[in-house]
């Protein structure tokens, strides 16, 4: 055992010289571009392969605690079934986050066409296959677009399906979360944590869209279910093998998430404390080297420093510092505590969760030794909360950790799991554990009906996503022109992207500056049934009026016909034109002249802020 000791630790140093030094900075994410989803594929084996051993261990050993009756097997799936019904029916399915979900999108488009780990930049349609011709490594981890790309591998290429792979997820989460809710408080703790998960807007939210927040809580929840069973007997190569596979996986769903890796870490040293010994088996040597994608990936940081997206906060000087720490937890108090109903919060979760993570804390200080001696799967649960609090700090201490933006609320989602296990927990030491369970029930019954439910109706923070409804409104238009089979160029300054996902060709107005001479070459050869541009109208309240934004106008040599408007909200209007006609002299005398303002790479706010100045309160006031 010894010498597996030190093979591991040689293999972990080849891991740490692979993942840091080895490699520039271009070599590694070119070796995550080509490389990285194997490694993605081979953690994803070995969990379903190590998990599916111990799912039958588990069973076959009719260990009490996990064992349940067919009557209370159906009232857990009526639990589950129902929580997933629940969070999924409020909220329309579509992006959320434009920024992450068509990114994540897009690379798990190339994963399924062209086995590549990159997200599309530029395609183009030749000879009738859509042909991606500029691709980029992002700076998002693989998991997730692996995950999605697989659904594609097994149903065929369609953007919907990340919204059925995310109903899957959705599932595994409140199963997870009855399955260790149970655990703790038996039947009623197990429906008590899906139920305070359910009351908060925020989880059904990212439940309907495309992003990867609700594969990162099952994989929290996972590695917290496994680590418990692997705790309790530290021996079992196969729960060793799930509960490790299962936090390489966590650590590459979202860039912070490698923080779990600690906590794992320690866990690990549990077990191996336990049994007196250090326990390797010969089939997990290898595990650190599936850990390389996540050093490597770091490097698209190094190569361009515009991935930290610093310069969308004021003052930003790094990505994450203690000097942030004090504003943020007031930013999270105004989440958390906000009764208006502008914020997807559950604010008594937001009362009682802190409270209960302090006194779970008094009780881990108060018995830790006998917990550790006397209860492995308590201790792992204890450890596995101290690393929600750490990612807690961490996220406090992020340059944009300000949870109650719009783009930045779903990384509380972590720390709602914490509120939500901590108080299941705590509950469940009370001495007058069946009343309290009574208390809880209706105190869940009260958020969802006088708070949750009345929010999730009017959804005030999907409203206000200007990006996002802009997003979902234009890609009807895509669906439409690839539905009756034509091939469109679209100029759109902040939702190229999107097209790609549908097959249909896209430039921003800088691109088309920077290129002009090619697509005036296209233009004449009427390579494209149609070219349409995208731009946002500035509209003056007082008077009417509506002109093109500066950073959207391309000028007098192009002649439009409007064929649309989405009329967001009076300050907010997104015009769709066919370009009709172009004037190449003119239209390059402008550009080399006049259209300055399109070479910048502009900075696209996900979500504009309106000016509640005098012409809108006008406005207001004369509404028939």
């Amino acid at each position: 055992m010894s010498k597996r000791l030190v093979l591991l630790g040689l293999v972990g140093l080849l891991a740490l010289l692979a993942g840091f030094v080895i490699l520039t900075p271009v070599q590694a994410v070119t070796a995550v571009k080509f490389g990285g989803i194997w490694f993605v594929a081979a953690a994803m084996t070995g969990l379903a392969g190590f998990g599916w051993r111990t799912w039958r261990g588990w069973r076959a050993e009719r260990d009490p605690v996990g064992t349940m009756s067919t009557r209370e097997r159906w009232w857990a799936a009526l639990v589950i079934g129902g929580a997933t019904v629940f969070l999924h029916v409020h909220e329309p399915h579509g992006y959320k986050i434009v920024a992450d979900e068509v990114v994540l999108s897009s690379t798990a488009m190339q994963i399924h066409k062209h086995a590549e780990g990159a997200m599309v930049l530029r395609a183009h349609e030749f000879a009738g296959n859509f042909v991606p011709l500029n691709t980029r490594v992002d700076k998002r981890p693989l998991t997730f677009p692996f995950l999605l790309s697989l659904v594609h591998d097994l149903t065929g290429y369609r953007v919907e399906n990340v919204y059925w792979l995310n109903g899957a997820l959705t599932v595994a989460l409140a199963g997870l979360l009855f399955l260790i809710g149970r655990r703790l408080g038996g039947f009623s703790g197990g429906a008590i944590a899906v139920g305070w998960i359910c009351t908060v807007p925020l989880v059904a939210q990212n439940a309907t869209g495309a992003g990867f927040e609700l594969l990162n809580m099952v994989m929290i929840l996972l590695t917290v279910w496994l680590g418990m069973l692997y705790a309790e007997q530290p021996d079992n190569g196969d729960r060793l093998g799930a509960f490790l596979m299962a936090g390489i996986l966590l650590a590459q769903v979202r860039y912070e998430s490698a923080l779990f890796i600690l906590p794992v870490g320690v866990v690990v040293l549990y077990g191996w404390w336990r049994l007196r010994r250090p326990f390797v088996p010969v089939g997990l040597l290898l595990t650190p080297l599936l850990l390389l994608p996540i050093p490597w990936q770091q490097n698209v940081f190094k190569l361009s420093e515009e991935s930290w997206q610093l310069t969308d906060i004021e003052g930003a000087t790094s990505p994450f510092g203690l000097q942030y720490f004090y504003d943020n937890v007031g930013h999270a108090m105004n989440f958390f505590l906000s009764f208006d109903g502008l914020q997807p919060n559950a604010w008594m979760l937001g009362v009682l969760g802190p409270l209960a993570v302090g006194f779970l804390l008094l009780l881990m200080v108060k018995r830790w030794r006998s917990t550790l001696r006397e209860r492995p799967a308590e201790a792992v649960f204890y450890l596995s909360m101290l690393g929600l609090l750490l990612h807690a700090l961490l996220m406090l201490s992020y340059f944009w950790g300000r949870w109650d933006d719009p783009v930045i609320r779903r990384l509380s989602l972590p720390t709602h799991l914490l509120l939500v296990l901590a108080l299941v927990h705590v509950w469940t030491q009370s001495t007058k554990g069946r009343l309290l369970g009574w208390v809880m029930a209706g105190l869940i019954a009260t958020q969802l009906i006088g708070w949750s439910l009345p929010v999730m109706s009017r959804q005030p923070y999907n409203a206000e996503n200007f990006a996002a409804r802009t997003v979902n409104w234009l890609e009807q238009i895509a669906k439409r022109e690839t539905a009756a089979g034509r091939r469109v160029l679209a100029i759109d300054p902040a939702a190229d992207m999107m097209w790609f996902l549908h097959d249909q060709a896209a430039i921003s107005p800088r691109i088309m500056v920077q290129r002009l001479d090619q697509f005036i070459y296209h233009y004449e050869r009427r390579t494209f049934d149609e070219v349409y541009v995208i731009q946002r109208l500035n509209v003056d309240l007082a008077t009417g009026i509506k002109t093109v934004s500066a950073d959207h106008d391309l000028g007098p040599g192009v002649e439009l016909e409007l064929i649309t408007e989405g009329v967001f909200a009076p300050y907010y209007i997104i015009r769709v034109s066919r370009v009709t006609a172009i004037d190449p002299a003119v239209l390059r005398k402008w550009s080399e002249e006049d259209a300055v303002v399109l070479e910048r790479d502009p900075t696209v706010r996900t979500v504009v802020v309106p000016v509640y100045d005098s012409a809108l309160d006008d406005w207001m006031r004369n509404l028939p």
